[in-house]
């Protein structure tokens, strides 16, 4: 017994000191090696940098509304979804004016240029897009419109893109608008330009196909400035009408710009011509020019135009509210698709890092399709042209004279629905 007691206390006394030196290792410190690492924060490129976007505003009286919606509500939304999304950005638009002129239009992008600024909205006008169209190919600079819609502009794979539907669509409106009137026939007077050619070339054959008679195409130069002898024109071709077609079925149609107030002004002396009915386009559709200016001739002559119509939406309803605070005046479709513009160079800008035109123009339609804007769905064709849609009728009356909402051109089934509460009565109708 005491021979195994003495084993039993040597084999637990070799235990003890094997699992003291393990704990003994264990609790030694190990021998450290350092090393120094750089760590590199990543920067993105546009970050510090102020993005410069030029606009051109048509005419001197866009900059009125122009200026505001660019830097007052664009600039300002810009720059507060940068600064969410956590990007040291900040956007200024450049304003410029083109005071009606293409070939001032063309002088103030190749100011852009010179400046480094490669994107810009501009071309509002089909003539001045047109005027200043190679000039931004050849130099690889980006042209967003928010208003040209002349079919001639209608070039695939160009540096022109627009966010308005072109003639194609409302060129058969106001020939529906004029027939479901009951209009028979009808005299033209038109600017001349890509603009006003655009919608006269489609609406003749279309306005026909119907039944209807384009009588004469008074054409105009845009520096005209007195009308007496187109008014002439008008009445000797309105007067044979009238007893052939009755005074009831014989219109103008009116297709101009802001020229127009001064053109119904001077229709007074013409009595033919003032007592027929008067129908437009988006040219002459809730200018205020007509309210300001024309007041009593605006509220005879009513001046049914046509405008591409906004899709419904509380973004549009709050836009709309911001823009009438600030200048007065109604928040329409152009207005409207100004800031979705600013909307799609913005995301193009950030996916791309980089606000050079020739890095981020094939980002644009894509984009587009992605984006409900305020105008609606921003979804472009494969010209760089917006997707058709609907139209709305505005014209003008009442005392003091005010915008009227007076139908609705429906784009799916290319039908117009009077609203005959807004006009007093219901029209005649084919």
């Amino acid at each position: 017994m005491e021979s195994k007691g003495m084993t039993l206390a040597i084999v637990l006394l070799v235990v003890g000191l094997a699992v003291g030196a393990g704990v003994g290792y264990y609790a030694m410190p190990p021998k450290v090696e350092t090393k120094t690492v750089t760590v590199t924060e990543y920067k993105r490129p546009l970050d510090g940098k102020t993005i410069k976007i030029g606009y051109i505003s048509s005419d001197t009286a866009g900059l009125e509304t122009g200026q505001p919606l660019h830097k007052q509500i664009m600039e300002t939304d810009m720059n507060a979804y940068a600064t969410r999304l956590g990007y040291g950005v900040k956007f200024d638009w450049l304003i410029d004016d083109a005071t009606s002129l293409a070939n001032v239009h063309l002088e103030k992008v190749q100011s852009f240029k010179s400046m480094g600024v490669t994107v810009f909205e501009g071309g509002l006008w089909s003539s001045q897009a047109s005027g200043s169209l190679s000039y931004c190919n050849e130099n690889k600079m980006l042209m967003w419109s928010s208003s040209s819609t002349s079919p001639l502009l209608m070039i695939p794979n160009d540096n022109l893109l627009r966010m308005c539907p072109t003639d194609l669509v409302q060129a058969p409106a106001i020939a529906e608008m004029l027939w479901s009137y009951g209009i028979k026939a009808i005299v033209v007077i038109q600017r001349g330009d890509a603009w006003a050619d655009g919608i006269y070339n489609i609406l003749k054959p279309d306005f026909e196909k119907k039944g209807g008679v384009v009588l004469d195409k008074i054409r105009y130069a845009a520096e005209v400035t007195e009308w007496s002898s187109y008014l002439q024109t008008a009445e000797n071709v309105l007067s044979a009408a009238k007893a052939k077609y009755g005074a009831d079925r014989i219109a103008v149609e009116l297709i101009s710009f802001r020229e127009g107030v001064n053109i119904i002004t001077q229709a007074k002396d013409y009595p033919t011509v003032y007592g027929c009915k008067w129908f437009g386009s988006d040219g002459t559709s809730t200018t205020q020019q007509f309210i300001d200016d024309a007041p009593t001739h605006a509220d005879k002559l009513s001046i049914y135009s046509t405008l591409a119509a906004p899709a419904a939406s509380e973004k549009y309803d709050s836009l709309y509210t911001r823009y009438f605070a600030l200048v007065s005046q109604p928040f329409d479709y152009y207005s409207a698709c100004s800031y979705d513009i600013g909307t799609v160079m913005m995301m193009s800008m950030f996916e791309k890092q980089s606000d050079v035109a020739k890095d981020i123009i094939a980002l644009q339609s894509s984009i587009c399709y992605d984006t409900w804007g305020a105008s609606g769905w921003c979804r472009l064709n494969a010209d760089g042209d917006r997707y058709a849609g609907n139209y709305d009728i505005w014209g003008y009356g009442g005392d003091p004279c005010v915008r009227i909402h007076f139908g609705f051109y429906n784009g799916v089934n290319g039908q117009v629905t009077w609203n005959a509460a807004a006009l007093g009565f219901t029209p005649l109708g084919p």
